[in-house]
């Protein structure tokens, strides 16, 4: 019979549990605990037959019982929430996790540096409006006066892959004045560490410096650069930093990731990653050879449960004055053919030309004839009682449009200068 080897700690295990245990929010055992929210928690219950768990030598102490964090349906009903203020028009919030992705070089970085700088000085970005945090949400009669607001959000970007000066050199042109980076190549410069969120230390690192300076946004530029070692592709590998990224959710810290997109276009890794994020944005390439800078197509791949409701594609050109260096931004709604529609419908998973038919309310000799065209141009595989989304990206797209098939770890974008 195999016998069950106990679990001892080593001494540095039990010295960063004893580092963090430090800073845990929940109260010493025996302590009065009281919801921040102003409602009394119910006292804890004894059990009968139960003794208070008592700390092992050598082992780390249990944690507090759970039963003075249940909440009555009473103490629910009164519970006053305050409402969490949209941060860029209606669909970012405060607390979201949302996630950027493209193949590479077609324009992530330029979308998330836009982003923040448009966050943290409350201005709009393109067709998105810019969100006042003291009328973005309504407030309820009985809320406490909330404070009023900064004259700034404090956003921290985090950079693991770009070159420094093309992190300065956009940072000036986007105006990013009231944002801070962590930047990788800095970082290493400074003290020759550098960051992988992949390490429960550089994780909690981080958290720190979100918590001691007061962060209420964080761009992790990119995922592929910042979390080593990490298997994308096996969800048991992504558990570590979910639960960490629902943490930062929990402290209502709004966290946007940058990744790349797989050869079938779509967010590479396990789906996993997406469980518990408010939106995903994909970034479409729409460069013709004779545009400069980076021209892309934004498109809510799932659609933000803040707003409950599709929002339209947006067509975004940005390009950067050579003498100036001052970056300018164009946006408008995107214009999206019939066709270009019918692929979108197979790339989100519907493989019937019936049911696409439908959906379209079109004829199925219109729908027979796209996916001929699209299985030829090799936009889409599988056959015609089944379309299924491209096997692999190809080299050249529709018309003169660039379609970048590489899949390697590291973005170009900065080669897009213009």
């Amino acid at each position: 019979m195999d016998l069950a080897t106990p679990f001892i700690p080593t001494a540095e295990e039990i010295a960063e549990y004893e580092r963090l245990r430090a800073r845990s929010p929940f109260p010493a055992q025996g302590a009065t605990h009281t919801q921040s929210t102003g409602v009394p928690a119910p006292a804890p219950q004894a059990y009968a037959g139960s003794a208070p768990a008592q700390a092992v030598p050598g082992q780390p102490p249990p944690r507090p019982p759970l039963a003075q964090f249940v909440l009555t349906a009473e103490q629910l009903a009164a519970l006053v929430i305050p409402p969490r203020p949209a941060l860029l028009d209606q669909w970012l919030c405060q607390g979201d996790l949302g996630y950027i992705y493209a193949p590479r070089g077609v324009g992530k970085t330029w979308m998330a540096m836009a982003l923040p700088g448009a966050i943290s000085c409350r201005r709009p970005l393109g067709l998105w409006a810019a969100a006042d945090p003291d009328t973005s949400a309504s407030t309820p009669d009985d809320a406490p006066e909330a404070p009023p607001a900064p004259d700034h959000i404090p956003v921290l970007y985090i950079d693991g892959e770009m070159a420094l000066e093309h992190t300065k050199y956009r940072a000036r042109g986007l105006d990013l004045s009231k944002v801070c980076h962590l930047h990788h190549e800095h970082l290493f410069n400074q003290n020759g560490t550098c960051l992988n969120i992949g390490e429960v230390e550089d994780r909690q690192r981080i958290t720190d410096l979100i918590i001691q300076q007061g962060y209420q946004v964080i761009i992790l530029d990119n995922l592929s650069s910042l979390a080593s070692g990490v298997d994308e592709n096996k969800g048991m590998d992504y558990e570590p930093l979910s639960h960490w990224l629902l943490e930062l959710r929990r402290r209502k810290i709004t966290v946007i990731v940058v990744h790349h997109a797989g050869r079938n276009g779509l967010m590479r890794g396990h789906s996993k990653r997406e469980d518990a994020c408010s939106w995903i944005i994909e970034l479409r390439d729409a460069r013709l050879e004779s545009d400069p800078g980076a021209k892309f197509v934004s498109h809510f791949a799932k659609p933000s449960r803040n707003t409950g409701d599709p929002l339209p594609d947006m067509l975004w050109h940005f390009t950067t004055d050579k003498v100036s260096g001052i970056t300018d931004i164009q946006c408008e709604l995107a214009q999206v053919s019939e066709y270009e529609e019918f692929i979108q419908h197979v790339l989100d998973g519907v493989t019937s030309q019936k049911d696409i038919a439908e959906m379209m309310n079109k004829n199925k000799g219109t729908v027979s004839k796209w996916a001929r065209k699209a299985l030829q141009e090799q936009r889409l595989s599988g056959g015609a009682n089944k379309l299924l989304p491209p096997k692999a990206l190809p080299s050249k797209g529709r018309g003169q449009i660039r379609v970048h098939a590489s899949d390697d770890d590291f973005d170009d974008d900065e080669d897009d200068e213009g």
